[in-house]
């Protein structure tokens, strides 16, 4: 999901196995410790024979007694048993379940209800006998009584999904007897008979529901449109580690799906189009002839073209016929749109020799709003599939479909944006790799999806898209700092379940897309990439846990990287540094914080040049006090460290000071005050502390230094740029986001 329009209102509202590594962080177990004390006297042959028997324990165990950092107890059970592997690898007896629906489902946009009769064959490949089958209703987020994290229309308040007909191999099983139970967005049948390993089983579900008004990653667009998501009942993930996944939807935490098969067949009005995941099945009985011949064009078109232009809406457009079927083979879900009234264009990109069909879709009107669209989402997929990461885009065909209040929201091959803006367009264009092809738990683990759907759309856009291959960790102190050292600033391993509206956007999103920019300014282009390339390739349809991506770059890298994962995903603290003193050609900083940062010093000399150097994190880690030489030192005018770079406490990182620096700087009176942002609904405060000009924005946890620079106040990273006016009866003032690419007004309260 693209949180930076909604983050912004949020939040401003709201081991290994590898002999490189030394063992004296890892136990051996008693076994081989008796093998090396008992035999360390007997004969030279022997000695060979118990060290050959070591080596042999030591490449399967040794490591599985991983001390550099904790590993809970599920997660080391599931190397134990060999699903998982130490290299980061799918372990040798890796398994994952897998689902096939057939669904029928019927449409009527007047009431938004769907009816629909599911037909589903669940394959049991895990080594464990099922006594159970959970079976996901997420749309009983909206039952009266049931647990919702978000506030929703008072008119989807309901009793929940209708179940007409449940049946558990071809017999009806009566939802009120005791071996049902339903709980939140969890249906639980308890089986007569055990589903056994190897074996499946087949369901058939009879069931409706209404398409919500509260339009949330799923919803009502307008009296017409709909984006339908979270509207089948859905088969829960049974997995190595966690077995069933019973976690209710709640609006929260999104992802965690089984690898599944759907041919599903649509009814609707003939004046609607549907679009979905997968890929239509009978366009000769859906499309008229007009419009056949546009969608086949378009397949292989490089130019985009209107398959259903305004045109053609505005001329009583209707289809031959209303049912329409799909189908799409090994992806985790399935979503759709459909509308009366959207105008459809489209064209091809091509993809490892395949033709991939693109479309946007949007409201008619105003097209040329939206003319950008398709050219943005072919020019992403070319290089998501060429560059970044570098792997083919997986699937046939990508739709956006616009709608959504604000944001965007993933599903397989479909994305429902609130706008046609690149960055939400790069966005949920990537999450067709995370959490579609590799399928994380982002019930769990949000950061493993969402952290590097942010990253990477902030590479592809500033080097395909802006000419910008500059170091990305200098772009996260407004969205990191604030929240740096804070109780709520939780250990990223913490799962996502237990975040809240205080820390879940800020865990899920800037902070691991951060951690993830000095993983990349550490190891450089070349390893970074080829080690994410390798962890998608290697996890594509499965299901990493977080050990398995940490493993993964460290195989791949050669590199111990305890140094970063220790402090950044298991351990409290923050980045903090502070200069100690500047003594002829030599630096000192002092690094009071507990959590690694690549340590940027800015130089700049009397003559108007400037130096600069940059720091790997590990240069660093575990050192209080460091020197940096500093060149041409007799010319120095000021310096910086990290002014662009998270810290606790930024204002020690400059030399002179910024007191200093502001000593003579007048700061006009009129300006000081609380502003009230009107689009982000939101209070600024404008401040002076200490000698300093302050931006305050305590629902977002922003607390940024301001200085001058002609006729802005800009922060320290640059990224926060606030012009005012008080010319007028009342105090404005302008805040630019540059981050995230939005601008927020405001007046003086």
């Amino acid at each position: 999901m693209y949180l930076n329009e909604i983050y912004i209102k949020y939040n401003l509202i709201y081991g290994r196995a590898s002999y490189q590594h030394s063992t004296s962080g890892m136990s051996l177990p008693a076994t081989i410790r008796f093998i090396c004390a008992s035999s360390y006297s007997k004969t030279n042959s022997l000695m060979k024979k118990v060290f050959s028997l070591i080596t042999l324990i030591l490449s399967v165990t040794l490591v599985a007694q991983e001390k550099r950092f904790f590993m809970p107890k599920e997660m080391q059970q599931a190397y134990d048993k060999g699903t998982r592997s130490y290299d980061g690898k799918p372990g040798e007896n890796y398994w994952h379940n897998t689902v096939d629906y057939d669904i029928e489902a019927s449409i009527d946009p007047e009431t938004r209800g769907i009816t629909g009769m599911s037909t589903i064959t669940y394959q049991n490949n895990s080594p464990d006998d099922l006594s159970a089958i959970v079976v996901r209703l997420y749309n009983d987020v909206y039952k009266k009584g049931n647990t919702r994290l978000t506030t929703i229309d008072d008119r989807d308040v309901n009793d929940g999904i209708t179940l007409n007909m449940v049946q558990v191999r071809g017999d009806s099983i009566d939802l009120e007897s005791r071996s049902v139970t339903r709980n939140g967005t969890n249906l639980f049948i308890r089986l007569d008979e055990a589903v056994k390993s190897g074996e499946s089983i087949d369901l058939a579900i009879n069931w409706e529901t209404v398409i919500p008004y509260t339009n949330r990653r799923t919803g009502v667009a307008d009296s017409t449109s709909f984006f339908v998501a979270y509207w089948y009942p859905q088969v829960a993930v049974y997995d190595d580690v966690f077995g069933w996944d019973t976690q209710n939807y709640t609006f929260r935490t999104e992802f965690y799906n089984n690898l599944a098969n759907f041919n599903v067949s649509f009814t609707a009005p003939k004046s609607f189009t549907i679009w979905a995941t997968g890929v239509l099945q009978n366009p000769e009985e859906v499309f008229n002839d007009g419009t056949l011949e546009r969608y086949n064009t378009a397949f292989t078109a490089i130019e985009p073209l209107d398959i259903i232009g305004g045109d053609d809406l505005n001329d009583g457009f209707t289809h031959k016929s209303g049912t329409w079927k799909f189908k799409a083979d090994e992806v985790p879900d399935f979503a759709f749109a459909m509308s009366d009234h959207y105008e459809w264009n489209a064209a091809s990109q091509k993809v490892d020799g395949e033709d991939v069909l693109i479309s946007s879709v949007y409201p008619m009107g105003n097209p040329q709003a939206f003319a950008a669209m398709t050219p943005n989402q072919q020019k992403t997929m070319k290089h998501f599939s060429e560059d970044i990461p570098g792997v083919p885009y997986p699937y046939p065909r990508f739709t956006t479909f616009i709608g959504l209040g604000g944001g965007g929201m993933e599903f397989p091959m479909m994305a429902y944006n609130g706008g046609p803006g690149l960055g939400v367009t790069v966005h949920e264009m990537f999450h067709m790799y995370f959490p579609m092809y590799v399928r994380v738990n982002e019930r769990r683990f949000a950061w493993m999806d969402e952290g590097w759907a942010d990253y990477i759309t902030s590479l592809v856009t500033n080097r395909f898209f802006e000419d910008d291959d500059s170091d990305l960790f200098t772009t996260f102190k407004g969205s990191v700092g604030g929240m740096q050292g804070q109780y709520e600033d939780l250990p990223l391993f913490a799962s996502s379940q237990f975040m809240d509206g205080t820390n879940y956007g800020y865990s899920a999103y800037p902070l691991p897309a951060f951690i993830y920019s000095m993983l990349h300014q550490h190891l450089g282009d070349e390893v970074f990439f080829k080690a994410y390339k390798e962890y998608i390739n290697r996890w594509a349809k499965k299901s990493p846990i977080p050990y398995d991506f940490f493993y993964t770059f460290e195989d791949v890298s050669g590199e111990d990287l305890s140094w970063l994962w220790k402090p950044w995903f298991f351990e409290f603290g923050a980045p903090d540094l502070k200069i100690g003193g500047v003594k002829k050609d030599k630096l000192t900083i002092i690094n009071a914080g507990s959590r690694p940062v690549p340590v940027k010093v800015e130089v700049k000399y009397n003559d108007g040049t400037d130096y600069s150097t940059t720091l790997s994190g590990k240069d660093v880690y575990g050192k209080k006090e460091f020197e940096v030489m500093i060149p041409e030192y007799k010319k120095i005018e000021t310096i910086s460290v990290n002014a662009s770079v998270p810290d606790l406490n930024d204002t020690d990182n400059f030399f002179p000071s910024l007191q200093e620096r502001m000593a003579d700087v007048e700061v006009p009176e009129s300006i000081l005050g609380t502003y009230s942002i009107a689009n982000f609904n939101i209070k600024t405060m404008i401040e002076k502390e200490e000698g300093l000009l302050k931006v305050k924005v305590p629902a977002a946890g922003m607390n940024m230094v301001l200085l001058p620079n002609e006729d802005t106040w800009q922060s320290l990273d640059g990224q926060v740029v606030i012009t005012f006016d008080d010319s007028g009866d009342q105090t404005s003032m302008s805040m630019e986001l540059k981050q995230f690419g939005v601008t927020a007004q405001g007046t003086k309260d």
